[in-house]
């Protein structure tokens, strides 16, 4: 088996075990069957073309870093700068009662339309609306709770 084979074996065992998925569970993610995901391991099975794009989606990661093509970020955070003042960031005031529906919506959306090239952060505030809008007029409760200001290009 060639080398690239050997490697991408290697890193597959090493992401499924830093990741903590058993054998059994990444193989019902990839849909084969537990011995495949062991021959993978152990060399014996090449992965084929469509099972590496399933791996990089289910590990979140690029199918250059699955080959191991680029080296996969290693993230440091230094505990010794702790009295720096923190920089202004924009707030979003969202009543702490329903931050556990926000934040489920907000990953919804952004893993749904983020990616496309006209969508921008605007556009993402008005969906929010909408979303909120609709869902009031269904159960007359607000799911987001945050609250909005009309202007003339639609509300904010």
């Amino acid at each position: 088996m060639s080398e690239i084979y050997s490697k991408l074996a290697r890193r597959v065992k090493e992401l499924r075990q830093k990741s903590g998925i058993s054998q059994q569970r990444l193989a019902e993610l990839l849909k084969v069957s537990r011995p495949t995901i062991s021959q993978i391991e152990n060399r014996e099975r090449k992965i084929s073309a469509d099972e590496l794009i399933k791996l990089s989606d289910i590990f979140g990661l690029s199918i250059e870093s699955m080959l191991d093509l680029k080296k996969e970020p290693e993230i440091i955070l230094d505990a010794t700068k702790e009295d720096r003042k923190p920089t202004l960031q924009m707030r979003i005031n969202v009543p702490q009662r329903n931050l556990e529906k926000f934040k489920e919506v907000l990953l919804y959306l952004l893993n749904k339309i983020a990616s496309k090239p006209n969508i921008g952060e605007t556009v993402l505030y008005k969906i929010l609306y909408f979303i909120d809008f609709d869902f009031y007029e269904k159960y007359e409760e607000q799911l987001i709770g945050a609250t909005y200001k009309k202007n003339r290009y639609g509300p904010t």
